[in-house]
């Protein structure tokens, strides 16, 4: 065992570890990004917004502003659609019989079908993910007892959620551009 572990080491640990990696810029920013997450749901005494928008801030985080922005529209995007058919789900809920006795099994996928569809025939792939979480999250929340208001309510402070966090992950990601930018700048008038 010790001799396998031993060549485990030697020609293995070289490929499934990097010894010379530093932290870089994008690591920083999606730090960055979720420690002002907190801070705002700490300002708005919002707990359960934590996982929304911090997970939203650093999903969003890419490599370039552009692409910050691109996965961001489509997070918002995904989690508007998703919030549609889990309300959907949630009002037929009301009106099918054993519905929360079982039922849901079958409209909660069939809402999910409607969903990929629209996000498919929108040009969303992006957003097919998002959605379907937010679809299921939102007609699962009928299931143990809970009203189509109060769905509604749990869609509206999600979407409010993402977009925050979308919104902080796209401004510390061009906060080191023009950071940057105004150095230059400076270095050059003195």
């Amino acid at each position: 065992m010790k001799q396998f572990l031993e060549e485990l080491r030697a020609h293995h640990l070289n490929t499934m570890v990097d010894t010379h990696y530093r932290i870089g810029m994008r690591v920083v920013k999606t730090a960055g990004a979720v420690m002002v997450c907190l801070v705002i749901t700490l300002l708005l005494d919002s707990w359960e917004a934590i996982p929304i928008m911090a997970i939203a801030s650093v999903v969003s985080i890419q490599t370039t502003h552009g692409d910050t922005i691109h996965t961001g529209v489509f997070r918002i995007l995904g989690t508007i659609i998703g919030g549609v058919f889990g309300i959907l789900a949630a009002v037929i809920g009301l009106f099918l019989p054993f519905y929360n006795e079982g039922l849901f099994i079958i409209v909660i996928p069939l809402m999910l079908l409607f969903n990929l569809y629209t996000c498919n025939f929108l040009k969303m792939q992006d957003s097919c993910s998002i959605s379907c979480v937010v679809t299921i999250i939102v007609a699962a929340r009928i299931v143990y007892d809970a009203t189509v208001a109060e769905s509604l309510l749990y869609t509206l402070i999600r979407l409010r959620d993402t977009v925050l966090g979308v919104g902080v992950a796209s401004v510390i990601n061009v906060l080191p551009h023009y950071f940057s930018k105004y150095m230059e700048k400076r270095k050059r008038t003195t």
